[in-house]
C-alpha cells in the first residue's frame, strides 16, 4: 500500500485555501422572521434585514458594519437596480440621505427617485459600505 503526504502551507490553512475554498461564506443578514418581501420600483425585491450570529461574531475582528435596513433578495434582470449593480445579499440602509429601517420606509424613499438628479443609495455588501447613484430614465 502506497501512502503519500500532502504538505499545505501554513498561510493556506490560515486563509482557508484548502478544500473549503468552494464553500459559500456564511450569511451576515437574513430576512426578519415573519416579514413579508416587497417588490420595489427599481426592480428589487427586499425584506426587512435581520443580522445573523455570524455577523455579530465577525463584526469587530473583520471590521464589518451592523445596520438596520432591507436585505435585497432578488434583482430583476434588465432593471434599473440590476444595471446599477445591486446584488442579492446587499443591505440597503440609506436612500437619498435618509436612513431606512424597513421595507415600508425604503419603498417610500425609492418612489421619490426622479429623472432630474442623482439619488445616492447607501448599502452594505458583505458587511462593508458602498453607494450607488441612481436616476430614473427620462421618459
Amino acid at each position: 500500500m502506497r501512502c503519500s503526504t500532502v504538505y499545505i502551507p501554513a498561510a493556506a490553512l490560515i486563509l482557508g485555501l484548502t478544500g473549503a475554498a468552494s464553500a459559500q461564506p456564511s450569511e451576515l443578514y437574513v430576512c426578519h422572521p415573519g416579514g413579508e418581501p416587497r417588490a420595489l420600483e427599481l426592480g428589487l425585491t427586499v425584506c426587512d434585514a435581520a443580522p445573523t450570529d455570524t455577523l455579530l461574531t465577525r463584526m469587530e475582528p473583520d471590521n464589518l458594519q451592523l445596520r438596520e435596513g432591507v436585505l435585497v433578495t432578488e434583482v430583476a434582470e434588465n432593471s434599473l437596480a440590476g444595471t446599477a449593480g445591486f446584488r442579492a445579499g446587499d443591505v440597503i440602509y440609506r436612500v437619498g440621505g435618509v436612513d431606512v429601517g424597513d421595507n415600508v420606509d425604503t419603498a417610500a424613499r425609492v418612489s421619490l427617485i426622479g429623472s432630474e438628479s442623482d439619488t445616492i443609495i447607501n448599502f452594505l455588501r458583505r458587511g462593508r459600505p458602498y453607494r450607488i447613484k441612481l436616476r430614473q430614465p427620462s421618459r
